[in-house]
């Protein structure tokens, strides 16, 4: 009660300084790389609505998530923990109950909150993400793969976010979360949308896989235009993806089974009166937009938040970044506690002052020069032993200093099951 007094007070000094607290928006896209929108170098024009969003923002060059799942990756931000110490490492594992959200926080000072989700991963009851929000839609009617309705398009999630949007109470600001799920697989070419129309079967394979992915981009960034010119003024915008996706880099497609680059390296911008225009090369991550969400109303921190106001503080050259992934969803087998907890993560690594260090499970780490080879394809480690092993004591001391917490699983229905196998996310 004294913390939720003190949220509520600090709300209304913002109020008394600025006039009406400002309105916010987490606006997310699901596997969206950061390299297909124009404002980070995209060679098509298929982001204009994003691209105008970034004008009037504070965009951050190298922004990267702790794990490339959506749900573990939402549970870093809306917690500001690593995943592994709040029982949600894969989907289809739940935040801890006992952890508070973000949600819940900006829901005590006073604001109005709802969600408009499209992805399956996210429903409350599998992610526990729900918590905090006074409406959490999360609505699917579209067939993915074929079989079952785990996909709300673009344009519905649009209409959905219109509605929520206009329903709120007048007397009230509020906070939103939006997450758009179209470029996930399967990548389909979305009629009138993407760089190049076309007979697809005769373009070699990974081109053909970047234009459809390119497509999907395209119809996202245009429904998300509507939501957009629908805010009040007075809104503030942070726009995210929960990780990216590799497109056969590596010899890889997809996500969550390894932490390369093409899957950790996320947009993110912030609109507001504190953050001016321009850009910002600060090494910032998922574990941020917690801390940053509340800062840009004005609201205290919660206990245990790792990551930093990104927007109100400054963040060093040198801030080491730590990643990891056990891959896909938790089984539903006998014993699958047991299994979880004796299961090592696939990859961890540690990225520090423009080197990253990649250690698998079951092969030899990797040494990467990012800053002067972010594609991650030349292995530095023969020449730089002394650097891996300092980020290797690094990566020990991480592991050490944040021990997983009790695996929170939910009972996976078999549409639970259905749903995140055709994700991807069981093998």
């Amino acid at each position: 009660m004294f913390c939720r007094s003190i949220a509520i007070l600090v709300i209304v000094i913002s109020v008394s300084a600025h006039g009406e607290p400002p309105n916010l928006v987490l606006l997310s896209v699901d596997t969206l790389r950061a390299d297909f929108l124009g404002c980070y170098g995209c060679k098509w024009d298929i982001s204009p609505n994003i691209d105008a969003l970034a004008e009037k923002s504070l965009v951050f060059d190298d922004a990267q998530c702790e794990t490339p799942l959506t749900g573990p990756s939402f549970a870093a931000m809306f917690t500001s923990r690593y995943p592994r110490m709040v029982g949600a490492t894969r989907n289809g594992m739940r935040v801890s109950d006992d952890v508070p959200l973000v949600a819940e926080r900006i829901r005590d000072a006073g604001y109005h909150t709802f969600a408009a989700q499209s992805n399956w991963t996210l429903r409350g009851r599998l992610s526990g993400l729900d918590r905090g929000f006074d409406v959490y839609d999360e609505s699917f009617g579209q067939r993915r793969w074929g079989f079952y309705k785990g996909e709300r398009r673009a344009e519905e999630l649009a209409h959905a976010a219109l509605e929520l949007l206009e329903q709120r109470p007048e007397d009230k600001p509020f906070f939103a979360w939006i997450h758009f799920t179209d470029p996930h697989a399967p990548y389909r070419h979305r009629r009138g949308f993407g760089p190049v129309s076309g007979n697809f079967y005769r373009m070699e394979r990974d081109e053909r896989v970047r234009i459809r992915y390119a497509s999907e981009v395209a119809y996202t960034d245009y429904h998300i235009g509507k939501v957009l010119e629908a805010l009040p003024e007075n809104t503030i915008i942070v726009f995210v993806a929960d990780h990216g996706e590799s497109l056969y880099e590596h010899g890889y497609l997809g996500h969550g089974r390894n932490i390369h680059s093409p899957s950790m390296h996320v947009p993110l911008m912030v609109r507001a009166p504190q953050a001016t225009p321009g850009r910002s090369s600060a090494p910032v991550q998922a574990l941020d937009i917690g801390p940053t969400l509340l800062g840009l109303l004005g609201i205290a921190a919660l206990p245990g938040m790792l990551g930093r106001d990104i927007i109100n503080n400054d963040i060093p050259a040198d801030r080491p970044r730590f990643m990891e992934t056990y891959g896909g969803a938790v089984p539903r087998l006998p014993g699958a506690k047991q299994f979880l907890r004796e299961t090592s993560p696939r990859y961890q690594g540690v990225i520090q002052d423009g080197y990253k260090l990649i250690r698998p499970a079951n092969r030899p780490p990797m040494l990467f020069h990012v800053s002067e080879d972010p594609g991650e394809n030349r292995n530095v480690i023969a020449h730089n032993p002394t650097l891996h092993d300092a980020l290797a004591a690094l990566l020990d001391l991480w592991e050490e200093t944040h021990p997983p917490g009790e695996e929170n699983l939910v009972d996976l229905t078999d549409e639970d099951m259905e749903a995140l196998e055709s994700l991807g996310y069981i093998q």
